[in-house]
Parts: structure tokens; sequence; C-alpha cells
């Protein structure tokens, strides 16, 4: 038969506390900018042109978040939460509209 825990509501647990910090923002300015980490967090259409927001665990524990983009975002849709990548911006493209950001998603095999 199963023990039941009987939990003492008067004597609240003893817990210790740490500072939340927001992430980093990392911006892909120069073509070669890479950024790697463990996915963690994703939100869809979270700026005014409708990219997603990308946060990675990097490898110190810290967090850093990044816009998403034309080409980038349809890639991150296969990317699981949990999964290790690196994300490189590795070229320009030419369009009618303006420069587009060309990057390579790479995942940990």
């Amino acid at each position: 038969m199963a023990t039941q825990k009987t939990i003492d509501n008067k004597k609240p647990a003893q817990r210790k506390w740490e500072e939340v910090e927001d992430a980093a923002f990392f911006k892909f300015e120069n073509i070669g900018d890479t950024v790697e980490g463990t996915l963690v967090g994703t939100s869809s259409k979270s700026d005014q042109y409708g990219f997603g927001m990308y946060t990675l665990e990097q490898p110190d524990g810290k967090n850093v978040r990044f816009h998403g983009a034309a080409q980038l975002d349809p890639m991150m849709l296969s990317v699981k939460t949990g999964e290790y990548i690196k994300v490189e911006y590795v070229d320009n493209q030419k369009r009618p509209k303006g420069d587009m950001k060309v990057f390579k998603v790479y995942r940990s095999a």
C-alpha cells in the first residue's frame, strides 16, 4: 500500500533564490557571425516584420536571444527545443525590396 506524504503548511519551505537575468541580445551584423547553444525557447511573429525570436542557452549557462529572418525562420521550425545548434550568417542575397540575410543552421550530431 502506498504511503501518503503530509505537507506541513505551517512551516514554509526554505528556498534559495537567484535573480533571473534577461537574455543578452545577439544581432547578426557581419557575414560569418555565429551563435550557438541549446534551443530553450521560441516565439513566433515577435517583431514588427513577423519574424520569430529564439533563445539559446550557451555553454556558460547564460541565455542569448536573436531575431529570426525570412530565410531563417523556416529552418528553425525543424529544430526541437533541447537541441544544440549553431546559426551562421553566411551571405546576403539581392532582392528587389533589399538584401536578404542568408543563414545556415547546424545541429549537433
